[in-house]
């Protein structure tokens, strides 16, 4: 039978007082001797922080900033015809949270903890993401890595391709010094292999190199520089080279530069000797009136001890044969051959175009008395 006296339950009030008593028990449970507790506690912590610092062996947790990423298994993308276009920044670094013993904790730098990204996680074209791993160099010493902030990054990847003995053109700029001649260009390599994203590998049709002039001197014979390069397609608009790789024809050693050499030389413009070109006179009543000379100079280039005495005032040039105009009654024009130096680098002619003009004296001019020029 069911117990229905409500008698013996406490009342309302009671179990108030009840919950009263007890939390002032506990209050001044806490609160007796408050200060001693306090002092306990704080050298409790001393103590364990004491311990701690004595035993080094003992893992803490560190923060790790500009771990490098290493970069590999590139060339195992290649074969499978893809290339990272972006996302793949040089000088890649991240964060790491590591577990270092306390001997070394203060210690430990990013040089003791590495990074790499596999490229062979690589599936496909379009945009991929990769996963960063990283351990430290030496576990004993410089812990483990527990965490890697920002683990993934994302690359874009497009089909690679490769296009041999694409020819190399190289383009001059600059005015060369006034006085100089400059020989022939000479460059090397003449031809690149290419390998890259597909798009822009099958639209390159020359390599271009541009060499400046204006710097030329004799006194740096030869003048050699390299030159920076781009690619162009068949409409002469420069590609991105950005994610290329550009080699010597034959060879797989990564193309920096193209290099070119050029010799320059001391010019002169040296007339053609006028005194001695005609001999004999002329018929009687006629006179020759005008001796005129295609081109009336010649431009010669040579090393400085050979043209020194071309550069002298007075030198001329002298044919090989004289023009004969003894008793003539009309004009001349013919083609002379120039006695011209033969240890020179350059001469703009070997042979000149010469005209006289033989006209009739006036009436009233007596005769042998007209001017030879």
């Amino acid at each position: 039978m069911m117990n229905n006296d409500v008698s013996r339950a406490p009342a309302a009030p009671e179990k108030e007082k009840l919950w009263k008593r007890a939390l002032k028990r506990i209050k001044k449970t806490l609160t007796h001797n408050l200060g001693w507790k306090i002092a306990s506690l704080v050298l409790a912590i001393c103590l364990w922080g004491g311990l701690i610092t004595q035993d080094t062996s003992l893992p803490r947790d560190k923060v790790i900033d500009g771990v490098r990423v290493t970069v590999v298994n590139a060339t195992n993308v290649r074969s499978n015809g893809l290339v990272v276009v972006s996302g793949l920044d040089e000088g890649l670094t991240v964060r790491v949270r590591a577990r270092v013993p306390q001997r070394y904790y203060s210690a430990v730098t990013a040089a003791n903890y590495s990074a790499r990204l596999d490229l062979s996680q690589i599936q496909g074209t379009g945009e991929q993401t990769l996963k960063i791993t990283a351990s430290s160099t030496n576990a004993t010493m410089y812990g483990t890595v527990t965490e890697i902030f920002n683990p993934e990054i994302t690359v874009e990847v497009e089909a690679y391709a490769t296009q041999n003995r694409v020819p190399v053109e190289v383009r001059t700029t600059g005015e060369v010094p006034e006085g100089y001649y400059p020989a022939a260009l000479t460059y090397s390599p003449q031809y690149v292999d290419i390998g890259g994203p597909k798009d822009i590998v099958e639209a390159a049709v020359r390599c271009v190199a541009v060499f400046d002039q204006s710097s030329l001197s004799t006194s740096r014979n030869p003048n050699t520089m390299n030159v920076d390069f781009t690619l162009e397609d068949a409409e002469g608009n420069a590609l991105d080279g950005s994610n290329l790789t550009v080699t010597s024809a034959g060879q797989t050693s990564a193309l920096q530069r193209i290099a070119v050499s050029q010799y320059v030389y001391t010019m002169a413009q040296v007339p053609i000797d006028t005194e001695f070109l005609i001999r004999g006179e002329p018929a009687e009543g006629y006179a020759v009136t005008n001796v005129e000379i295609i081109p009336a100079a010649v431009t010669i280039a040579g090393r400085e001890a050979v043209i020194a005495p071309y550069l002298q005032e007075g030198t001329v040039l002298f044919p090989y044969e004289q023009i004969d105009v003894s008793n003539r009654r009309q004009s001349v024009s013919t083609f002379l051959a120039l006695r011209t130096p033969t240890n020179m680098e350059y001469v703009s002619n070997n042979v000149v175009q010469v005209r006289v003009t033989i006209e009739p004296l006036p009436a009233d001019e007596p005769i042998g008395e007209a001017e030879q020029p």
